[in-house]
């Protein structure tokens, strides 16, 4: 399976493991690390054109990160996906907006703004989350099943609720995870 992607994407690192997705379109923007595993029937679609705009995304998984089943990843610009990073079912994923300014204009059929997402390394993203579109999580966080991440959160941090919610940060004088 590895063989046949590898003349699609734009790279796929050595053992990487893609199963079958439901939609999987412009593999030519997705960069794939090593050993990087996409469980079956996600959704990721690359944005390369809407409303008679052209657009250039850019996927990024970097090693050990693993995407499991049924989430849904929109890019039409960037979206980075860091080392070790975990991201369970039902994930959303979108860099995406649709500003509906022009109530003459049918939602579907306006231009969309665009706001790159980062996700960092080590980070684990529990099931059903929503990360939306210019949020930057840092390094080593958790957030929380159901939630829905519309601001940056900081390294180090658990973040749940929706919004989402810093609860707890990890303290490196005392050790410990302490609430906020």
């Amino acid at each position: 399976m590895i063989f046949f992607y590898s003349f699609q994407f734009k790279k796929i690192g050595k053992n990487s493991v893609i199963h079958k997705q439901l939609i999987l379109n412009f593999k030519e923007g997705i960069s794939i690390g090593d050993r990087v595993v996409l469980m079956p029937n996600s959704r990721i679609e690359l944005i390369t054109k809407y409303a008679n705009e052209k657009y250039q995304p850019q996927l990024i998984i970097n090693d050990f990160s693993q995407i499991h089943q049924n989430c849904h990843i929109t890019c039409a610009e960037e979206i980075k996906i860091g080392k070790n990073v975990i991201i369970v079912a039902n994930v959303t994923i979108t860099d995406i907006i649709h500003p509906h300014e022009d109530i003459s204009i049918p939602i579907n059929k306006a231009k969309i703004k665009t706001f790159p997402v980062e996700i960092g390394d080590e980070t684990y993203v529990y099931n059903n989350a929503v990360i939306l579109p210019g949020v930057k999580i840092g390094k080593h966080c958790i957030i929380g099943a159901n939630s829905v991440v519309n601001s940056n959160i900081p390294d180090y941090s658990i973040a749940v609720g929706n919004p989402a919610k810093v609860i707890k940060q990890y303290n490196f004088k005392t050790k410990k995870w302490e609430r906020v």
